[in-house]
């Protein structure tokens, strides 16, 4: 697996913060959204009927998020994009959620330049709100470590740790991307930070050896 791949992060379907609040159509979001995991194609079905009886953005949405669950990324991720273009400007935190959706549908697609676009919505969307900008740094982090943009990648990572310092996460991409632009000691500092953090999770180990790999080379380690 190479790093690029082991930096990324699954889509998390059930991220539905910003559904509608309370009210029928709260409940039938919740409800066709629950039904993704136990049948995926059933719950798209069930949406677009919703969608083509009462022209509800939670009915798309759940659709899109059920193309989503059965492997059909680029499909849902243009209609997350869509859908989040259309909402009313007005309702930020509905536009940001879904176009993080989108954005993590097409990391899925191995589209990070589609990722980055989105991503980069969201961010420019929630400026005013920076406590909420840190997983959105995080997100976009990861399309610019699929496009092999290192430092840009850095950038973002620092931007989050600034906001949210004590993130296993943010730390441990950090450490690749450092590693990758052979600031190895700063690399192997971020790598050891996310295993105080996260002591029992994996991932932050591994970074930490690829880091102490390519120590002992003298070049970015990059897993078989």
């Amino acid at each position: 697996m190479s790093i690029v791949a082991a930096l990324l992060v699954p889509l998390m379907l059930a991220q539905t913060s910003a559904a509608p609040a309370g009210g029928a159509t709260a409940e039938r979001f919740a409800q066709c959204v629950a039904l993704i995991d136990e049948n995926p194609a059933r719950a798209y079905e069930e949406g677009m009927a919703w969608a083509a009886e009462a022209q509800s953005m939670s009915a798309y949405r759940c659709a899109a998020m059920g193309l989503i669950a059965q492997n059909r990324f680029e499909e849902g991720a243009r209609r997350l994009q869509s859908l989040a273009s259309a909402v009313n400007p007005e309702n930020t935190g509905l536009r940001v959620e879904l176009w993080s959706q989108a954005g993590n549908a097409w990391l899925l697609a191995r589209e990070p330049g589609q990722a980055r676009s989105n991503f980069t919505r969201a961010i420019t969307t929630m400026q005013s709100d920076p406590q909420q900008l840190p997983e959105l740094l995080i997100d976009r982090s990861i399309a610019y470590a699929m496009e092999r943009e290192w430092r840009l990648a850095e950038e973002d990572l620092s931007r989050s740790l600034d906001i949210r310092p004590e993130n296993a996460t943010a730390l441990r991409l950090r450490a690749a991307a450092r590693m990758n632009q052979r600031s190895f000691e700063l690399a192997e500092a971020d790598a050891r930070a996310a295993i105080r953090l996260e002591p029992t999770n994996q991932e932050n180990t591994l970074v930490l050896g690829d880091v102490l790999e390519s120590i002992r080379t003298g070049a970015p380690y990059e897993r078989p």
